[in-house]
């Protein structure tokens, strides 16, 4: 089996903008309408932390970034086309974005998802996430679910 690299681009890079298509597209018909059209989808460049590209050989297979949300910095646009499931990718891009959110000393980390992608949630309530109330700019964005995951520990006990 060919290793999965990440590779940190720019968030406008062409691999990022066609991969976040092809989701855009599976959401719709997961979804049975658009679901990145929405005003809180959209992403204020200046405010991105990082954007990864997940590639098994020359071939992308997943995509994901961070960007600050108050004080807070959010996953945004995690995405593993079909070929990269079932691999390991998500978890791999997850923990690599979770190293990068602790670095910037954000006291959380937070996503949004929807109730109809199950792969996803499954993945991230195994990887400690906690479902919070939906938060801005997601309350207006239907079958919307959260999660945030504290990344400052507490004192030991």
């Amino acid at each position: 089996m060919i290793p999965v690299v990440l590779t940190e681009v720019a968030v406008d890079d062409p691999v990022v903008l066609r991969m976040r298509q092809e989701m855009g597209a599976e959401m719709a018909a997961l979804y049975g309408r658009p679901r990145h059209t929405a005003p809180a989808e959209d992403i204020d460049p200046d405010s991105v932390v990082a954007t990864l590209i997940a590639w098994q050989g020359d071939h992308p297979v997943g995509t994901g970034a961070l960007r600050r949300l108050g004080a807070d910095v959010e996953v945004k646009r995690m995405y593993v086309p079909r070929v990269g499931r079932g691999q390991g990718v998500g978890r791999l891009l997850l923990e690599d974005l979770e190293d990068r959110a602790r670095r910037t000393g954000a006291p959380r980390l937070l996503l949004h998802t929807g109730s109809r992608q199950e792969p996803a949630l499954a993945l991230y309530r195994a990887s400690g996430y906690t479902e919070v109330s939906v938060f801005e700019p997601y309350r207006s964005v239907p079958d919307s679910v959260c999660f945030a995951k504290d990344l400052i520990e507490g004192p030991a006990s």
